[in-house]
């Protein structure tokens, strides 16, 4: 009889903000490694030096993230193409949920993914690899202080506090680049203000100096690197990802590689390396992800003036309990 690890007996897969032990070997490809560029906001966790015209992040009050999918591999899936989805035939599926099941990091809490019907069993066994699907659309709510008077994009208001509210544009994108207005903006500086629940698209991973987009790099996170791949709805990467022989980029301007638009990206999928050995004592697994700096804000060229929130780097591992 074969040996399985019945999820739905023990535990529920967990979010945590903080980073704890393990990872590993990082992954050996052709992709864009992408490394944490900027830099965490001084005084992050109470109030916030005025940033000038320098991106930094910060810690939000709340996070939402989209789980649809998670397997445990016994080798490295074989990515997406333009033409094919990831081959995950030598991986088991722990975690499923077609529709999605939105979850609340909070700081140093434990939070359910989905419900006990998502979960199947699993092989005792060592993996070497997780995959990880996740919605490209992440939600925030968040106030932040200053220790002095800073404006949104048009200048409208100014105060000593910010907080995240809801643009025209419905979704705010990582390269979103008409928000001229405060009605089109996610910031507002008003000081009497309330966060609301603002929505964040990932439309790409990263640019380089031309403005050039990467629908697919390797994050060098804090314990281990992550390949990541931006899909669309049918799970292959955007027909123009790779044109010219450039590994997993679009060029500027072309269908995938402009402003203010989704580009059919519905998903993020993310590979990481790990050694991790289900047994009899396996009670659970865990999913450790990083928002200590998860939250970004994007300034503009004139000092003090916030062009718009944006998510920030992607950082997290996988660890069994």
């Amino acid at each position: 009889m074969k040996r399985e690890f019945n999820i739905r007996i023990f535990f529920i897969l967990l979010f945590l903000t903080f980073l704890g032990i393990t990872f590993y070997a990082s992954t050996s490809n052709a992709l864009t490694t992408v490394n944490r560029n900027d830099v965490e906001c001084t005084g992050n966790g109470g109030t916030i030096s005025r940033p000038g015209t320098t991106d930094c992040e910060f810690t939000p009050d709340t996070q939402k993230i989209t789980f649809y999918r998670l397997d445990l591999c016994t080798a490295a899936p074989t990515a997406p193409t333009t033409s094919a989805v990831a081959d995950r035939s030598n991986c088991s599926t722990f975690f499923r949920n077609d529709d999605g099941s939105e979850t609340t990091v909070v700081k140093n809490v434990g939070t359910q993914i989905g419900s006990a019907s998502n979960y199947s069993t699993v092989p005792y066994g060592t993996y070497t690899h997780g995959y990880v699907t996740m919605g490209s659309i992440f939600k925030f709510k968040t106030s932040v202080t200053f220790d002095g008077n800073v404006t949104e994009i048009d200048a409208s208001n100014s105060s000593t506090t910010c907080v995240t509210k809801v643009s025209t544009e419905g979704i705010i994108y990582g390269w979103h680049d008409n928000l001229n207005t405060y009605a089109k903006g996610n910031a507002d500086c008003t000081g009497t203000a309330t966060a609301a629940e603002i929505s964040i698209g990932v439309n790409t991973m990263t640019m380089d100096g031309s403005n050039n987009c990467y629908h697919a790099v390797t994050f060098a996170g804090t314990n281990s690197n992550i390949d990541a791949y931006l899909v669309t709805s049918d799970g292959t990467l955007h027909d123009n990802v790779g044109a010219g022989g450039n590994e997993g980029r679009v060029d500027n301007g072309s269908a995938g590689c402009t402003g203010s638009a989704d580009h059919d990206i519905t998903r993020i999928e993310g590979v990481m390396p790990l050694s991790l050995t289900i047994t009899p004592e396996t009670t659970g697994l865990q999913i450790r992800y990083n928002n200590t700096r998860g939250i970004k804000l994007d300034m503009s060229s004139t000092s003090n003036r916030i062009y718009k929130f944006d998510s920030a780097f992607f950082d997290f591992e996988l660890i069994a309990k």
